[in-house]
């Protein structure tokens, strides 16, 4: 059994240092209630921001990220896993970013740190267009699975969810889902109806979690939540930033046995409709 964390965080737009501050109680909350997964929402420390270049960060001279090394040295303090977004620069052929004066790019991430490992690093593949997002952020090209604590875990960001193929493409190899979200209050009905469904669908946890608060004129309400294999909300609140539920790789396999829809998909069939 994995005890996971998800947080519901009033991001400070574009502000990282008070964000961190924000994180911080959070994460101490996390720790007491033994908490071994805390997953943070997307551009956990600056919130969605179209304007990614003062905030984006990569590898320069051998030194980690910012981000990165704030939540690993969470992790180690912690002793817990730890899941957050941020903004990668990259060279434009894709490589680590070094030097500000070539051309880069701007990825939305997902990264998962335990302790000083860097074990998840997932670029969001569908840039919310609507936005026009996908003008400012490369698409990532990639699925990503990560193993916290013999836990078997995939990772998406926000718009991804709206696509439930490439969440059973990978189907067989994970046993909880993580989508890390700043989806609007607007539209909040919809982000807990897909999120149940990718978890009926698939038969495996999904974790989602999504900011709160205010920013950049838009409205965030409270909305994290997991969902077990069948459906249904399993998260208990800790507190108005924290709900903390127990998941198990075996009760995911117990409910594949008992009722095993995926042995029915046809794979080959649907790629031919394409």
């Amino acid at each position: 059994m994995l005890k996971v964390g998800v947080t519901q965080l009033d991001i400070a737009f574009e502000n990282r240092e008070e964000t961190k501050k924000r994180c911080e109680a959070i994460l101490a909350d996390a720790h007491a209630e033994g908490v071994e997964l805390l997953v943070f929402p997307e551009m956990t420390l600056t919130g969605f921001t179209m304007n990614p270049k003062p905030f984006a960060e990569g590898y320069k001279n051998g030194k980690i990220p910012d981000s990165i090394s704030f939540f690993m040295k969470a992790s180690r303090k912690y002793d817990m896993a730890i899941a957050f977004g941020y903004i990668e620069a990259a060279m434009a052929d894709g490589s680590p970013y070094f030097d500000g004066n070539k051309e880069q790019i701007y990825r939305n991430k997902l990264a998962i740190v335990e302790g000083d490992n860097l074990i998840m690093d997932y670029a969001k593949i569908h840039p919310f267009s609507y936005s026009h997002e996908d003008e400012v952020y490369t698409a990532g090209t990639g699925l990503c699975q990560a193993d916290v604590r013999n836990l078997r875990i995939g990772g998406y960001i926000c718009y991804d969810l709206r696509f439930p193929e490439i969440f059973t493409a990978a189907r067989e190899k994970y046993d909880a889902i993580l989508v890390i979200a700043n989806w609007p209050e607007e539209r909040a009905a919809q982000w807990e109806a897909l999120l149940r469904a990718r978890a009926i669908e698939n038969q495996a946890y999904v974790i989602g979690v999504n900011r709160i608060g205010e920013g950049n004129g838009l409205t965030y309400a409270p909305g994290s939540f997991v969902f077990d294999c069948y459906g249904n909300q399993i998260a208990r609140k800790v507190s108005d930033t924290l709900l903390a539920a127990g998941i198990s790789g075996e009760e995911v396999l117990k409910a594949r046995t008992l009722f095993p829809q995926g042995r029915d998909r046809k794979n080959a069939l649907y790629k031919s409709f394409l």
